[in-house]
């Protein structure tokens, strides 16, 4: 290997050269992994193949051949040979060798960092927010507490001096019935809220994550039977257990399995995937990735900037609390929630967990 070659190949960072014709001419080792080409596609292949026939990338590498003048974009989606998403820093250039130009294009795969960055910024909104639930919470619970005693007292009279009482008094004791009962709908709500408000201790145990989702999936059987959903199960054995909250998990795992029946349609071929395998695509920390995809109805551009928002919800029952509590949970377990979904086509949720017990557990 040349000084050159063994140079470029240790770099941080990717780097491609075109020619003046934009084919491809040379790509170093971390643009090798990063992009999934590798050296026998030299000479072969086109700027426009290697970005998917990516429209943008192209004009702008056709405008430094024209200027001069370099090009970066700092936060631009790239989609490799393997179709894995990453969000990276596109920087374009032109060199001149005597009668001959080059085109480089630089990739510095930013996408962990962009990653850390929303979960931060998650978290920072959810913390402000639990401060606000949870003083609302005890706020309302009691006078909340007060109207349950009232109408609990006024019903065992009722009760009490049922044969005694007129027909259309009766009748009112059917309305004591629907207060008492909404206002245990009240509080099941006030608990979701405070659980999202509290900082919880994970009580972490080491778990086997085939088994968790294995449970999960018995527990939901009857509504899969009930809308003949076919689930799919592609589970890596060889999977390490981790240190994690198997409860905390169950609820999450849960929560994600629901919403994926829920988007089928009943007289759609239903079909949700389950998959658990190492995620290749960080060296470390080492997580552990659980993928939950459905061809339900999936989520407009529009709603997914919402989607882990508490109270906001695409259904028309519902509190809009789950994957808000559920993203809690895998933040503190030091993971993250990642959903892709494209409408009328389906979901997938990808929940990140790492293999390693940390030591804010």
């Amino acid at each position: 290997m040349s000084i050159d070659n063994l140079i470029f190949n240790n770099l941080n960072y990717s780097l491609i050269l075109f020619d003046e014709n934009l084919t491809l001419k040379f790509l170093n080792l971390p643009a090798q992994e990063l992009t999934g080409y590798s050296d026998k596609f030299l000479n072969n292949i086109s700027l426009s193949n290697f970005f998917y026939n990516n429209r943008y990338v192209e004009e702008h590498a056709s405008e430094v051949i024209k200027t001069g003048e370099g090009f970066i974009d700092f936060e631009y989606k790239f989609i490799n040979k393997n179709h894995n998403r990453r969000v990276v820093i596109l920087e374009i250039s032109k060199i001149t060798d005597e009668d001959k130009f080059y085109v480089i294009i630089s990739l510095k795969d930013i996408t962990r960092f962009k990653e850390m960055d929303n979960n931060i910024k998650n978290e920072e909104r959810l913390n402000d927010l639990s401060r606000f639930i949870a003083e609302m919470s005890h706020e309302i619970r009691n006078p909340l507490g007060g109207v349950k005693a009232a109408a609990s007292y006024l019903k065992r009279k009722f009760d009490q001096e049922a044969l005694d009482l007129p027909t259309d008094i009766k009748d009112l004791n059917n309305f004591l019935e629907i207060i008492i009962k909404e206002v245990g709908r009240i509080n099941n709500l006030i608990e979701d809220l405070l659980s999202l408000s509290k900082k919880h201790k994970i009580k972490s145990e080491k778990i086997n994550i085939n088994k968790v989702v294995n449970e999960i999936i018995l527990i939901e059987n009857e509504a899969l039977g009930n809308k003949n959903i076919e689930v799919i199960k592609e589970f890596d054995p060889s999977l390490p257990k981790i240190y994690a909250s198997e409860n905390a998990l169950k609820q999450v795992f849960l929560n994600t399995l629901k919403n994926g029946v829920e988007a089928i349609k009943p007289e759609a071929k239903g079909i949700i995937k389950i998959i658990t395998k190492l995620d290749s695509t960080r060296n470390s920390p080492k997580f552990l990735k659980i993928e939950f995809i459905d061809n339900g109805c999936g989520i407009g551009k529009k709603d997914m900037k919402n989607l882990f928002v508490p109270f906001f919800t695409t259904k028309e029952k519902g509190s809009g609390l789950g994957l808000a509590i559920s993203q809690k949970i895998i933040y503190e377990h030091n993971g993250f929630i990642n959903i892709d979904s494209v409408k009328n086509h389906g979901t997938t949720v990808s929940i990140y967990i790492p293999i390693e017990k940390r030591k804010s557990y």
